[in-house]
C-alpha cells in the first residue's frame, strides 16, 4: 500500500455524525489544475449530509458562517451512512453498519461538470466498530469471532478484523491479527480511532476482558476467579455467557500501539500508563476516537474514565476503575509517554467527565463533556462543550454565544478547519439545526449556516473531480 508522507494529518469518521479534519479555507477555493491540454478551475464547496425524515442527502453550501441550506427536495440522495469520512477534500466516504453484518458504502465526489456531488465508487466490507485513515485507504476494525484457532472446548479465538478501502480504485482488502492476549494480559482488544502522523500510525487498545478462549487458553492471566461469569447475562453489546469475563480487569490502564508500516501485518510497539483509563469514547459497540496529533506531532491521549461504570452484582464480579477523565502524552517520535504530562480534567471547567473529543488546530481541542456530571447510563446528557489548550493544560468551557444545555436537543460533531470547529446543534425551541463556530482562543460561540433538515450527519469540504 502506498503511504502519504506528512506530519500531521488525520481524518476520522464517527457514528451517527462525524469529525472531518481538514485545511480548507474560510470561503470555499477556486484553484486550477491540469487536465490534459487544457487548465481547468477547480471549485469547492462544503458539503452536508442531512436527514429529512427517511431519507439523507447531500447538499452544497458556499459558507458555513450565515445563510439557509435545504435537504427537502434538494441535494444528492445517498445510501445513507453510520460512519462518514472525508478523505482530504476529494473523496466523502458513506460506511452503513447494517446491525453486525457486512457493511455496505459508497464514496462522492464533487463533479466538476454539474457541480454536484456524485456517488463515484460503492463498497462491501466486514463489521466496522471504529474506523480512519491510512495512506491512500480508508481504513475499518472490529473485533470478532474467528475461524483460525479453537481451544480443547471447540471455542474459537476473537480476531481484530480489518478493511482497507482504497480510495483511487474503489477495491477492498482484508487483514486480520490474534485479538487474544494482544497486550500479553489475556484479554481480547478492539481498537478506538487511528491517528496518522509522524510517519506512523496511532491507534488506541481497549482490552475487553478474557473470552471463552482465553479463559481456557492463559488460565494464568486471570486475576480473580471470581470475575469469571457463572451465568449468562447482560443485554445487547454487553450481554455475555457463563465462562468468560465480561469486562476488563484493567480499567485504569491505557494502551497506544504505533505501527510504521502501512498495514496491520507487522508487530506495533505496545505504549502504557497507569496515569487514565482506556482511551476511547463509549457508545454500546461503538469505540470514539479520544487520540489526536496537535499541529507540531504530539499525540495527546484523553481517557473519559469509563471504567468507573463498570459496577458489580449479586451475579458477576467486575473491576472497577478509579481514575478521572485525564489526558497525557506521546511526544512526536518518542514511543513512550511523557513522564511530565498528565493533567485532570475534572478540576477544570465545569469538572464534569469528558465524553468525546477532536482536534480543532495547533495544541487546542474542542471536548464534549457530561452536561449533567455523571456518565451513568446510555442516556446521560452530552450537551455540554470545552477546549483543552494542551500545552498548558487548561481548559475553559464554551459558555458565551452557544446555547444553554437546557435549550439544547443534541450536539453532532464538528467540521474543524482554519482554526475553528464548526458543530452541528439542535435546540429544543423548534428552529432549524444550525452550525456554531468555536473560537478556541477564546472558547467562544457564534451561530453560522442554517440547514433545513430534522438531522446533520456529517459536514465537511470537496475540492471538484473529474473522474
Amino acid at each position: 500500500m502506498k503511504k502519504r508522507n506528512f506530519a500531521v494529518k488525520l481524518t476520522t469518521i464517527l457514528y451517527a455524525c462525524s469529525t472531518f479534519i481538514a485545511c480548507s479555507d474560510d470561503m470555499p477555493a477556486t484553484g486550477t489544475e491540469n487536465n490534459g491540454d487544457n487548465i481547468t478551475a477547480a471549485t469547492s464547496k462544503y458539503v452536508i449530509a442531512a436527514k429529512t425524515q427517511d431519507a439523507t442527502y447531500l447538499v452544497t453550501a458556499e459558507s458555513l458562517e450565515e445563510g439557509t441550506v435545504t435537504s427537502v427536495g434538494a441535494g444528492t440522495e445517498t445510501i445513507g451512512g453510520s460512519y462518514w469520512v472525508f478523505y482530504d477534500d476529494d473523496f466523502l466516504f458513506s460506511l452503513k453498519y447494517n446491525d453486525g453484518e457486512a457493511g455496505t458504502g459508497a464514496s462522492y465526489i464533487l463533479n466538476k461538470t454539474s457541480g454536484k456531488v456524485t456517488e463515484h465508487q460503492s463498497y462491501t466490507f466486514n463489521r466496522i466498530t471504529t474506523y480512519g485513515i491510512w495512506g491512500e485507504n480508508v481504513i475499518t476494525a472490529s473485533t470478532n469471532d474467528g475461524n483460525k484457532e479453537t481451544d480443547a472446548q471447540g471455542n474459537r479465538a476473537k480476531y481484530l478484523q480489518f478493511n482497507y478501502l482504497n480510495s483511487n480504485n474503489g477495491t477492498t482488502t482484508t487483514g486480520n491479527c490474534l485479538a487474544e492476549n494482544f497486550l500479553g494480559n489475556g484479554e481480547i482488544v478492539s481498537f478506538a480511532g487511528f491517528v496518522e502522523a509522524n510517519n506512523k500510525l496511532y491507534t488506541s487498545v481497549i482490552p475487553m476482558g478474557m473470552s471463552h478462549y482465553g479463559v481456557n487458553t492463559f488460565p494464568d492471566k486471570i486475576t480473580d476467579g471470581e470475575l469469571v461469569a457463572k451465568t449468562d447475562g447482560g443485554q445487547g453489546s454487553g450481554s455475555y455467557t457463563a465462562g468468560q469475563i465480561p469486562s476488563t480487569q484493567y480499567p485504569d490502564n491505557a494502551y497506544i500501539a504505533i505501527y510504521s508500516g502501512d498495514s496491520f501485518d507487522e508487530q506495533p510497539i505496545i505504549v502504557e500508563t497507569d496515569k487514565i483509563g482506556f482511551a476511547c469514547g463509549r457508545n454500546r459497540s461503538q469505540y470514539y476516537q479520544t487520540i489526536w496529533a496537535a499541529d507540531n506531532g504530539d499525540l495527546y491521549v484523553f481517557s473519559p474514565g469509563f471504567g468507573r461504570t463498570a459496577t458489580s452484582s449479586a451475579d458477576l464480579k467486575k473491576v472497577t476503575g478509579k481514575l478521572p477523565s485525564g489526558v497525557v502524552r506521546i511526544k512526536a517520535g518518542e514511543t513512550s509517554f511523557d513522564p511530565n504530562y498528565y493533567y485532570n480534567l475534572e478540576e477544570q471547567g465545569s469538572k464534569h467527565p469528558m465524553f468525546r473529543c477532536w482536534h480543532i488546530t495547533k495544541d487546542y481541542f474542542l471536548l464534549q463533556m457530561y452536561s449533567e456530571g455523571t456518565m451513568s447510563g446510555k442516556n446521560a446528557p452530552v450537551k455540554e462543550l470545552a477546549v483543552f489548550k494542551a500545552e498548558a493544560g487548561l481548559l475553559t468551557t464554551v459558555s458565551d454565544g452557544f446555547p444553554s444545555t437546557n435549550q439544547i436537543s443534541s450536539l453532532g460533531t464538528p467540521f474543524c478547519t482554519e482554526g475553528y470547529a464548526y458543530i452541528p446543534v439542535v435546540t429544543n425551541d423548534g428552529s432549524m439545526p444550525a452550525l456554531y463556530k468555536i473560537d478556541p482562543e477564546t472558547a467562544s460561540a457564534t451561530k453560522g449556516l442554517n440547514i433545513e433538515a430534522d438531522e446533520v450527519a456529517a459536514v465537511g469540504k470537496l475540492t471538484s473531480q473529474t473522474h
